[in-house]
């Protein structure tokens, strides 16, 4: 039986995104970017770079009976912008070169995540209230044969 608490795809592609994405760092070297799940992102103290998933939209399944979900998630890439308000395309396009390979038809273990072909990408848009950049990827998911075996 499903139950509607057992459908975490946010808190499972977080974990699997963590410590996967780097940056480069001015002088040199790299670090890694941070990952929230929907509603953890602190409102003060963000680093520079960070990713948040959020569900997106309404969950579907097939009755209470069997265990297979499925629907809508987003994947938000924030990026501090320039001290001009210009956005840093070059760090933004590298870090969503990452995600290609990251999140391009990935199976978890409860979770299959591809990208909605309709609409995939909502293109890099800077917000000078915030002072970052905000690049939207959309996935579709659905549980896996996996999913509720414990």
């Amino acid at each position: 039986m499903i139950t509607p608490s057992s459908i975490q795809p946010d808190i499972e592609l977080r974990e699997f995104l963590q410590n996967k994405i780097r940056v480069g760092l001015a002088g040199g070297g790299s670090q890694m970017v941070t990952v929230y799940g929907d509603w953890e992102r602190p409102t003060n103290q963000l680093p520079e770079d960070f990713v948040v998933i959020y569900l997106n939209g309404d969950i579907s399944g097939v009755g209470m009976e069997t265990d297979y979900a499925n629907g809508y998630i987003m994947v938000g890439l924030y990026c501090k912008l320039n001290d001009d308000g210009s956005v840093k395309k070059n760090r933004v396009s590298k870090i969503l070169a990452q995600f290609d390979e990251l999140l391009s038809k990935r199976t978890t273990d409860n979770y299959y995540f591809e990208y909605d072909p309709q609409r995939f990408i909502t293109p890099t848009t800077p917000n000078q209230t915030s002072g970052y950049s905000i690049t939207n990827l959309n996935l579709r998911w659905h549980t896996t044969n996996n999913f509720n075996k414990s």
